[in-house]
Formats: structure tokens, C-alpha cells, sequence
């Protein structure tokens, strides 16, 4: 195991719900005409699993651990610039000003926009056995299971993305000047310590951030659920829970391995801001690299006094994804039935062509959202992790355990719901990779929500092929 690597990064530090079990007979203990045991023989993977007689978010990493622990280097997790044409350079790992080779990195847009991702495929699967649900993720296609690949791609690096107000482009530039003025696009903190400038922008309509992504060239768009679901897989995978706002531990274990979370999320600070939830500099933490931990970040208020902005969740140079602002997911859609549940819409996958945001044309249903009796919050017992979608499949659980992250259900009879990700500020424990909303339509406006940017440098499907 290359320890010095992992000391290093961590300093800066359904179709339908039966896929999940399809091909598998309890009675035979096969999948599909695979012994169980022979499976993992096959291909070397890392992952984690959770025991189904447990509540506990926890899980237990297996598989091929000395892959696990050095799997942020394998899969090139960290910052990158990344051009319209897909054409990427790696920043440096310690300072994001900088390029891994050597020479300044201008975060502004003259270079490329701010991304974090990889740069290499790999792929992800999911299966059940008797005692187990297991989830674990590989640079091939892992045999014996059912394998989603995972194309080259990336998504803001500080979380959210700026918009260009003149041309109408959704970027991930961190620049201060007007044209790219973040919240709600008052001008009136211009020049105080609480400034709008160098902030996400938000209180846009989210189909219109979908259109402004995409005028970026082929394969750009906002939020597109793809890229929520593989951070959870990651997260989960890397700090083997399910639960995100676990306390941050920054010990590794005996194997080399991450463990805890990333804490709650980041200080509600948006009363500062005029009731803005934009409210970190996009250049935050910048740097850092490719840290993995929780910081703080110091504003000078120009009166002899700082503002303290806490508990900044940064996963190898991601930051503040979660409890920061709703990112409206494209390629899905909702709709509410009589009975109160919520059937799934997804576009089955991302291409050159242009996502609809407004209606189901061209999207398959892959299942639905159990019912509620009234619009509330409830946490998930069980989540759907089939056609790279997560959504509830059972509700019942808590902020300590299952999956640990809230959902919010509408409880209504009719209409289309967007589906949003990831909680915002005023959130509590019912954030995180996980947490969904489906209270908004499609078309949503609000200071609390917001959009990252993201690409892929090819087609990307979410149907799963089976690997013998």
C-alpha cells in the first residue's frame, strides 16, 4: 500500500425496483448461472456493504481494501480545468491555483471552468446476498454483476456555478466582476464585505440553467442526475457510510481507510448576505488542493473585524456540495398519481441532444416513490440505486440511521415535481449526498437553490449490462 500517497491526500486531507435483485435465486445462492462464491474471484473491486438486520449507516468496506484506501489516486479524484471541448488539465493536488505540472492556474474562465472529477472510467455495482447489500465500484467491469459505467466527467469544484448575465452561460468560473454577480443579482453589497460578487448565482429559473449549461457545447448541463448519484457511490464507498454528516475523523484505520463523514455542512450565514444562500466564494478553499476534511474560511469585514464561515465539507477537493443550496436534477421528472405516490421519469441517457426539463417526452418510467400521508420530511430506509437515480424506495429511517438523509414528499395527487439534491443552508441533519426534495415544479425559482455544472466526455447510460 502506498502509505506516503495516502497521508499525503489526507493532509490536505425500475427499469423497475427488481433489478436490484434480478438474475439472483436465493434458492440456488446464484446470480444469474454464478455461484456467489465464485463472483468475487473475477475482477478486483473495492466497496462496502451493509448488514440488512442493521439500522446502523455504518457499513464495512471489503473487497480489495488496498485499492479502496489509494482509490482517490486510481480514479484521479481532484481538481481539474476543463474546456468546452472536454479537454481537461489536473491542478495541482496541494494548490488549485496551480497545474500539477507546474505554472499558474487562472480560475477566472480565461482557461477553462473549475471543475472536480476523474480521469478515468470506472464503473459501479450493486447486489444483495442473504446478509448483505453491496455496493462496490472498479477501473473494469466487475464480474458476475450487472455494471454501470461511469464516463470521464466532472462538476463545479466549489460546489455550485456562476452565470454569465450577458451571454447567458451557466459556468464554473470564479470571477468578481458584474457579469457574473451570483444570488439573486443585486448589485447593492457591490462593493461592502458581504459582496454577491464571485458567488453561485441562484433565483434562476432551473429549466433555464439546464439551457444556459448546454450552450456550453455537447454533453454540459446542470445538475443532470448522473453526477449527484456518483458523488453518493463515492462517498459512500470512500468513508464506508451512508451518513455524510457524520462527525469528521480525520484518523484513517489500520487498512489505510477514510472513516466518519464530513460534519453537518456549512454555517447558515445567508442572514449576512441579505437573505442569499450564495454566500461562500467560488475560489474558496482553492488553495487547498485536493483536501479532504472540514475548514474554515475567513472574510475580511474591512472594520478591524473577520467573518468565520464553518464547518466547509471538502471531499478531495470538492467542496460544499451539500447543505449549501437544492440543485435541481435534470433528466428527471416526477409525477404525482391519485394514490399520492410519485412515479419516475429519467432520460435514459446523456447525449449531444438537449435534456427536456419540462415534460416526460422521451423518458422512461423506472418506478416510483412510495406514498405519503401528508407533506412532510422523512428519511430514507431504502433507496432506489438502479439507472444511477437515487429516490426513496422505503421510508421510516432517522437522521442516525439507514441512509440517514431526508426527503421531502409533496403528498400530492397530481402534476409534475422536479426532483432536487442535496439540502441547503437552513438544513439540519436531513441533509446530505442523499437528500432529495420533490416539494418544486420543474421550473423552481428560489434563493435556496441553485445549479453545478457539469460535463461528461461521452455519452454517458444508465442501463446496467451484465458482465459474466
Amino acid at each position: 500500500m502506498n502509505t506516503q500517497k495516502i497521508s499525503q491526500i489526507e493532509e490536505f486531507s425500475n427499469q423497475n425496483s427488481s433489478i436490484r435483485l434480478l438474475g439472483y435465486d436465493p434458492a440456488s445462492n446464484k446470480v444469474g448461472s454464478m455461484p456467489l462464491a465464485a463472483i468475487t474471484s473475477k475482477t478486483a473491486y473495492c466497496g462496502c456493504r451493509w448488514k440488512k438486520s442493521e439500522a446502523k449507516p455504518e457499513g464495512e468496506p471489503f473487497g480489495d481494501l488496498t485499492m479502496l484506501a489509494n482509490l482517490p489516486s486510481i480514479l484521479g479524484l481532484g481538481g481539474y480545468l476543463v474546456k468546452n471541448d472536454h479537454t481537461r488539465r489536473k491542478l495541482d493536488p496541494n494548490n488549485h491555483k496551480l497545474f500539477a505540472a507546474g505554472g499558474v492556474a487562472a480560475l477566472d474562465g480565461t482557461m477553462g471552468h473549475y471543475q472536480w472529477g476523474w480521469n478515468v472510467p470506472w464503473y459501479y455495482a450493486h447486489w444483495e446476498d442473504d446478509i448483505y447489500e453491496c455496493e462496490a465500484v472498479s477501473t473494469a467491469p466487475i464480474s458476475g454483476h450487472w455494471n454501470y459505467k461511469i464516463p470521464v466527467a466532472s462538476m463545479s469544484c466549489s460546489g455550485a456555478a456562476a452565470l454569465d448575465r450577458t451571454n447567458r452561460l451557466l459556468v464554473s468560473f470564479c470571477n468578481r466582476t458584474a457579469q457574473y454577480r451570483g444570488g439573486d443579482n443585486k448589485p447593492d453589497n457591490d462593493a461592502k464585505w458581504n459582496t454577491l460578487l464571485g458567488k453561485a448565482v441562484s433565483t434562476v429559473n432551473e429549466e433555464l440553467l439546464q439551457d444556459y449549461a448546454e450552450k456550453n457545447g455537447d454533453r454540459w448541463g446542470a445538475s443532470m442526475f448522473q453526477m449527484v448519484f456518483a458523488i453518493g457511490v463515492l462517498t459512500r464507498i470512500i468513508f464506508h457510510n451512508r451518513n455524510i454528516q457524520a462527525p469528521y475523523n480525520a484518523s484513517l484505520t489500520a487498512d489505510g481507510l477514510h472513516q466518519g463523514g464530513l460534519g453537518i455542512g456549512i454555517d447558515n450565514v445567508s442572514a449576512d448576505y441579505g437573505a442569499q444562500y450564495a454566500t461562500l466564494d467560488l475560489d474558496a478553499l482553492a488553495d487547498k488542493g485536493d483536501a479532504t476534511g472540514v475548514f474554515s474560511y475567513t472574510v475580511d469585514k474591512g472594520d478591524g473585524t473577520n467573518k468565520v464561515v464553518k464547518n466547509i465539507p471538502c471531499f478531495f477537493g470538492l467542496k460544499n456540495w451539500y447543505r449549501n443550496m437544492w440543485m435541481m436534477m435534470h433528466g428527471v421528472i416526477l409525477q404525482a398519481t391519485a394514490n399520492k405516490t410519485l412515479d419516475v421519469y429519467i432520460l435514459r441517457k446523456w447525449t449531444k441532444a438537449a435534456v427536456n426539463t419540462s415534460n416526460t417526452s422521451g423518458f422512461v418510467k423506472i418506478g416510483s416513490i412510495p406514498a405519503a400521508d401528508a407533506a412532510n420530511w422523512y428519511y430514507i430506509k431504502r433507496m432506489n440505486l438502479d439507472n444511477m437515480l437515487m429516490f426513496p424506495l422505503e421510508l421510516g429511517a432517522s437522521e442516525s440511521t439507514y441512509y440517514s438523509d431526508g426527503f421531502y414528499h409533496p403528498a400530492v395527487t397530481s402534476g409534475l415535481r422536479g426532483l432536487a439534491a442535496f439540502a441547503s443552508a437552513y438544513s439540519g441533519g436531513d441533509a446530505g449526498s442523499g437528500a432529495l426534495t420533490a416539494n418544486d415544479a420543474p421550473s423552481v425559482s428560489a434563493a435556496v437553490c441553485g445549479a453545478f455544472l457539469c460535463e461528461a466526455d461521452e455519452d454517458w447510460d444508465t442501463e446496467a449490462t451484465w458482465v459474466a
